[in-house]
């Protein structure tokens, strides 16, 4: 299969899945949070770096923003122009959903993330990219020169993100404690189920393809895109779906998220 082949099978089965996220409890969060002047949806993490770099009055833009829930919660920090860009629209009809409720002016772009537009180009003091993003990227290197040339000199990418290793542990195994997939494993796992973040929908929605990626492999493609390392963190906190709460606060820990800054 080619890449766009990848990135269509992707976008068909995030369309199919946004339903289930109208369904649970975190749904009701957001819409209920976001009626609160000021609300967030980040963690402690993230919020300590954007804090730190300086959000307010800034230009912002989210690559593959999903409902546009952590764009809105930058919003609400004070942030300037914010632009999401998204390749489900009906993710994004969500994200227009929650931008209403929030009484919050945001720019929602749907499309291949591939292929944004260059009258974007070196307009954004920042771009951010979180949590599982990089998996569903068949060519890493290639993803990674969309944020850079996004970017304003001396810009900065943040990325908050689950760790590699996790992606050897299948939680739904008989012993989910032993590595079930190769770190260094070359080809995609293919999937059919719905894409959710709690496990509460199981039936089958739309063949996709998550692609194994090192760290190595991603530090090297954003320097190889001419950004340098700011700061690098390793955590033991789980950041993917809550089914891998299972392998954080054990007596003997793992790397589970990492949160990494780029200045362009």
């Amino acid at each position: 299969m080619e890449r766009d082949d990848y990135t269509a099978a992707s976008r068909a089965a995030w369309d199919a899945s946004a339903v289930h996220h109208r369904e649970n409890e975190d749904w009701r969060l957001l819409t209920d949070g976001f009626a609160r002047p000021g609300f967030s949806c980040l963690d402690a993490v993230e919020t300590e770096v954007l804090e730190t770099i300086g959000v307010a009055g800034r230009d912002v833009a989210q690559i593959c923003c999903n409902n546009a829930r952590e764009l809105l919660s930058v919003r609400n920090m004070g942030a300037a122009r914010c632009v999401g860009f998204h390749q489900s629209a009906e993710f994004l009809k969500q994200g227009e959903e929650l931008a209403v409720i929030a009484s919050q002016e945001i720019e929602l772009v749907p499309g291949d993330v591939y292929r944004i537009d260059d009258r974007f180009d070196g307009t954004f003091d920042l771009v951010v990219i979180t949590i599982g993003v990089f998996g569903w990227m068949p060519d890493l290197k290639e993803f990674m020169e969309i944020p850079a040339r996004l970017l304003k000199l001396g810009g900065r990418l943040v990325v908050p993100e689950e760790h590699p290793v996790v992606n050897m542990f299948d939680p739904h195994v008989e012993r989910p404690f032993e590595p079930c997939f190769d770190y260094f494993r070359a080809l995609p796992l293919q999937e059919e189920g719905a894409i959710v973040y709690d496990d509460t929908a199981t039936q089958t929605e739309a063949t996709h393809w998550w692609f194994f990626h090192t760290l190595s492999d991603v530090m090297t493609a954003a320097l190889e895109c001419g950004l340098s390392l700011e700061r690098f963190d390793e955590h033991p906190d789980n950041i993917s779906t809550t089914t891998y709460d299972i392998y954080q606060n054990r007596a003997t820990t793992m790397p589970m998220s990492y949160l990494m800054v780029m200045k362009n």
